[in-house]
């Protein structure tokens, strides 16, 4: 078994495996096989579904049909030969393109898009097919959103835009208006399955109670992170999430990660969602309480604000809760 320290979540467009898109796969397979597939698509959903990684996987089932290491439908698994695989991870297919933000919480800027125009008037070499992956759509801003107008409005036959979109973020309204949107939700059992097959890969375990107590309310990406994580804490995630919580603000202070800030942002809202949950009658202040604490972490990461003296508020409102 690999150690804990060498442990590092693989990302979507490196993610051979694909768990849990059955349904979804078969209704795309089949609207492509009847030439019935939309030019613009978007797929909707909470972070850490694996939207990014059933767009990736659907891509490469399109783009190496003709190949000798072609998609396996059968299993929901691209061979790592795979010739789509290895050029898509090198930024070298001629017939894909990403745009997506190049740091964590930054804007998509214009200079992208107009990347993306230029690559749309050229022509391809090996297919006739161009297929865009639009990931973290929710970054784009008015700039960007607008130079992006122009690709959607007349996209030619062969082309394909696969817009990821995280639902708790607003998009414009002119963008949504010129795709046709596939929603993505799981049950907790769903959840709970893709979570223990998505494990098994890491060489990791994790107990009922964890899965059924959390997936409620997150999804198995944000789990598998939370979980990696606090895994040398020693911490029960599901019985004792206020000391997780306070955990990772503790490694945030030295770390100054901005994804873990992001981490700490969804833990603290599933914290008080199951607060919520279990004393309905303070609903209302733990309501408050909760933006409260979100405001401050937006204005941290916003404006660059003397973070010891936010998290010194943010830990005394968290443990005001137990009282």
């Amino acid at each position: 078994m690999r150690s804990e320290k060498e442990i590092e979540i693989i990302k979507p467009i490196s993610q051979i495996n694909l768990y849990g898109y059955k349904n979804y796969f078969d209704s795309f397979k089949n609207l492509y096989e009847k030439d019935k597939l939309p030019n613009t698509i978007l797929i909707s959903g909470p972070k850490g579904i694996g939207k990014s990684t059933f767009i990736y996987h659907f891509i490469n089932y399109l783009l190496s049909q003709d190949e000798k290491y072609s998609y396996s439908y059968e299993n929901f698994k691209i061979n790592p030969e795979n010739s789509t695989f290895k050029l898509i991870n090198n930024d070298a297919h001629p017939n894909f393109f990403l745009l997506k933000n190049i740091l964590i919480n930054e804007e998509i800027k214009i200079e992208q898009t107009r990347k993306l125009l230029k690559y749309l008037n050229k022509t391809t070499y090996s297919k006739e097919i161009k297929i865009v992956l639009l990931d973290n759509a929710e970054f784009l801003n008015l700039s960007s959103s607008n130079s992006l107008l122009k690709a959607l409005e007349e996209p030619s036959k062969n082309t394909l835009f696969f817009i990821n979109h995280d639902e708790n973020f607003e998009i414009m309204d002119t963008i949504k208006s010129r795709c046709i949107e596939f929603k993505i939700h799981f049950t907790t059992s769903d959840k709970k399955k893709i979570f223990n097959k998505i494990i098994a890969d890491y060489d990791l375990t994790s107990t009922d109670l964890e899965l059924n107590n959390f997936l409620y309310f997150d999804t198995p990406g944000n789990f598998l992170k939370y979980f990696l994580i606090l895994k040398e804490s020693n911490l029960d995630i599901s019985e004792d999430q206020l000391s997780c919580i306070l955990y990772m603000m503790d490694i945030y202070k030295t770390k100054k990660d901005s994804e873990l800030l992001n981490y700490i942002t969804l833990f603290i809202e599933n914290y008080y969602n199951h607060l919520a949950f279990n004393n309905v009658l303070n609903v209302n202040n733990y309501y408050n309480n909760k933006n409260k604490i979100l405001y401050l972490i937006t204005n941290m990461k916003k404006f660059h604000l003397d973070k010891k003296n936010l998290l010194f508020t943010i830990d005394k409102i968290l443990k005001n809760e137990k009282k």
